[in-house]
């Protein structure tokens, strides 16, 4: 009878709401953190209220939200950079066309190759303008980054960060805060 009140996907959509917002706390709620926040709450809404969204508005509406809440965020690069990268992966990966066969593993390759290609010939208008350069070699190192800082890196400081106040479980997560930055630091040392 609960799910007749209160459905599966609305209880899922605030739950993730709950725990976006709790990740933004402590990622210092900087752009993209707000960016990511508001286009999950612009879509749990609509899944509580049963509106369809596209994801382009989904997007507008995120963007609305966080210059509401922060007008000067316009002024901030990685407004730019953030709300673009993220047009830039929905327009090109919104209705892909797959070959049949193959593996999937070489097919997800495939993928994120084709999004980082993408992506990397997009901003680099944005980037000149914002930075008066562009880094060649970027798009190898978010090939690399990217993957192990989602995740590794990530999942295991959140996990120490958690632990390390807990009694008898502080030193544990200790030791996932340094393995967080030892993988952390292994990554950058072939990129820098």
């Amino acid at each position: 009878p609960l799910a007749a009140y209160l459905p599966a996907q609305v209880l899922a959509a605030g739950a993730a709401l709950l725990t976006a917002w709790l990740y933004c706390l402590v990622a210092s709620w900087g752009v993209p953190a707000q960016r990511t926040f508001f286009m999950l709450a612009t879509v749990a809404g609509a899944a509580m209220l049963r509106l369809p969204l596209t994801a382009s508005r989904v997007l507008v509406a995120a963007a609305a939200l966080v210059v509401a809440f922060d007008p000067w965020a316009v002024l901030a690069a990685g407004f730019w950079l953030s709300f673009g990268a993220v047009a830039v992966l929905m327009l090109a990966s919104a209705g892909r066309w797959r070959a049949a066969g193959g593996g999937r593993l070489l097919r997800a390759i495939g993928d994120a190759c084709h999004l980082q290609l993408a992506i990397t010939v997009a901003l680099v208008p944005l980037l000149a303008l914002q930075f008066q350069q562009v880094s060649l070699s970027s798009p190898l190192a978010n090939a690399l980054a990217i993957p192990v800082v989602s995740f590794v890196v990530t999942p295991l400081a959140l996990a120490g960060m958690l632990l390390a106040p807990l009694p008898g479980l502080g030193g544990f997560g200790g030791w996932l805060a340094a393995a967080a930055e030892w993988v952390f630091g292994c990554t950058m040392q072939p990129i820098v």
